[in-house]
């Protein structure tokens, strides 16, 4: 019997947000979607310009530096759409589910994550959650090479590169994408 979709309100959001992307140099932020061409969206949320239209929880735990590297005091640097658009890929909602999740582990590798087998279930729960915000028919964009080469990658330990969107020296992320919102979902490592 397949799992039933979860609910989400702002508790169970809240809930999720904080179990993938509580700890570690992570950013969770939502915006509004009002642009036909979403990448005028999504650099408006990476350059912290937009409230979550429902108001719920968002975070915000980029490495602090000595100096404001993008200019704009945001973890990304400030790309016109076009330019974030030539770096961000489609993948599939199962993909999109399993890179929630990697985030979480160093190096964004789900293998790396503390007592991953215990906590599985959880995380695949949260991960769930966190999408079904966007509904059946979104999309979702990761700055994963390998997703160029492959929208369906299994992402949960992925082994490929990056395109980096952030001042750090690696970063990885997935845009998930409605009619109404768009949200930014990101991880960073830096030396």
């Amino acid at each position: 019997m397949p799992e039933q979709e979860p609910v989400v309100d702002a508790d169970s959001w809240n809930a999720a947000v904080l179990d993938l992307f509580g700890g570690g140099w992570t950013f969770a932020q939502v915006g509004p979607r009002r642009h036909d061409d979403w990448l005028h969206d999504v650099t408006t949320v990476m350059a912290l310009k937009a409230e979550d239209p429902r108001r719920w929880a968002s975070l915000n735990y980029a490495p602090e530096v000595d100096e404001n590297r993008s200019g704009t005091n945001s973890p990304f640097f400030p790309w016109s759409p076009e330019e974030t658009g030539k770096s961000l890929h489609e993948i599939g909602a199962e993909s999109a589910g399993r890179l929630l999740i990697a985030l979480k582990g160093d190096l964004y590798q789900a293998a790396n994550i503390p007592d991953f087998e215990q906590r599985k279930a959880t995380l695949f729960r949260s991960s769930r959650t966190i999408l079904s915000r966007f509904g059946a028919g979104s999309r979702f964009f990761t700055n994963a090479v390998e997703a160029h080469r492959n929208p369906d990658a299994d992402l949960l330990n992925p082994d490929t590169e990056w395109d980096c969107l952030s001042v750090y020296t690696t970063d990885c992320g997935l845009v998930a994408l409605s009619d109404t919102e768009i949200g930014v979902f990101w991880a960073f490592w830096e030396d």
